[in-house]
Formats: C-alpha cells, structure tokens, sequence
C-alpha cells in the first residue's frame, strides 16, 4: 500500500471558525481524499520573532528554541503547502509574518519541489498580501500556484463569495494534478 503524500494548511488567523479557516478547510477537505491532512493553526504555538542574529547563516538551522521547531519539521515532511491569512492593515497578519521571518533558512532549496500556494481573505484592499505571499513562496523555491482571495469581514461571510468558492475547487484540482501518485 503506497502511503498518502502530506498536505498542510498553516492558518495565521486567530480565529479558529473566523473566515481565513473556512476557506481553508474548505480546500483541505476537497484535498482530503487524495493527501494526509495537518491543519496548523498558529495562534496555538509559541513562536517569537526572528532575532537576527545571522546564526541560520551558518548553521542551516534557527539558533530560537521554541514551538517553529515543530513546524519545521512539518514544513519538511508535507509535499503540499497552503498558507492562510487575513489581510490586516493591508497584509498578512503578525503570526503569517513571524512564520515567514523565522522560516528565512529554508530558502536555500529546502523546500524546493514542493507544492506551496494561499488563502487570502480580507474586506478591502488585498494587494500587499498576495504579494507577500507569492514573493515568500517563491523564495522557499516551491512549485507556486495562484491562491485564492476570498472577501469576508464578519464570521461566514465568505461562504457568500462564488468566486472565491469556485477558485478552491480550481487550486483543489491543480493541487491534486500536480501532485499524481
């Protein structure tokens, strides 16, 4: 029996039923079926900021001793990873941005042949996000494709947007695509 290939959603929003995690667990659910499935929601993990202080440099590794350790190591098994944020004040939130800080190792190749895409959700003006999201994704050196930008503000309020809803069956099906066993 050939075991499942991995696929994780990181979730940064810190609302675990909020709308950034219901477009989310919308595609890993269409995934389901096809890839083993570990959703990570940030808020529940310890990590701090990037210190600076050039020790990955050298070492390949990060020097702070805390909950990233873990994601790293997931980071490495998935062959699928989905990144989730809620647009605030114009971009990915603060727990996105440390993930994204702290991962500045792995951008040697580490993660290159992987499948990365997002989850953007926000009210208003989404730009800066997708741009972090795709530049940060090119940098770990992953295989890209478009993500999905949904529009929401209060608790399911994405569940009324089509288009939204139509592009995570469209990134489900590529995902699955370029992933065949």
């Amino acid at each position: 029996m050939k075991l499942k290939k991995k696929a994780i959603g990181i979730i940064s929003s810190p609302r675990k039923n909020g709308n950034t995690a219901i477009l989310t667990n919308k595609l890993l659910d269409l995934l389901n079926n096809n890839f083993e499935i570990e959703k990570i929601y940030l808020k529940d993990y310890d990590i701090n900021p990037c210190k600076e202080c050039y020790y990955c440099i050298e070492n390949d590794e990060c020097s702070v001793n805390d909950d990233m350790q873990v994601i790293y190591s997931k980071l490495k098994e998935a062959q699928v990873i989905i990144l989730s944020s809620p647009i605030f004040m114009g971009g990915v939130n603060s727990y996105m941005r440390i993930l994204m800080e702290r991962t500045w190792h792995l951008r040697k190749g580490q993660l290159k042949g992987k499948t990365g895409s997002y989850v953007i959700v926000g009210c208003r003006d989404i730009g800066s996000g997708i741009n972090e999201m795709e530049g940060y994704l090119s940098r770990l050196k992953v295989n890209k494709i478009a993500g999905v930008l949904g529009f929401g503000f209060h608790e399911g309020d994405v569940l009324k947007d089509e288009e939204a809803l139509k592009n995570i069956q469209r990134l489900s099906n590529q995902i699955i695509s370029l992933n065949q066993f």
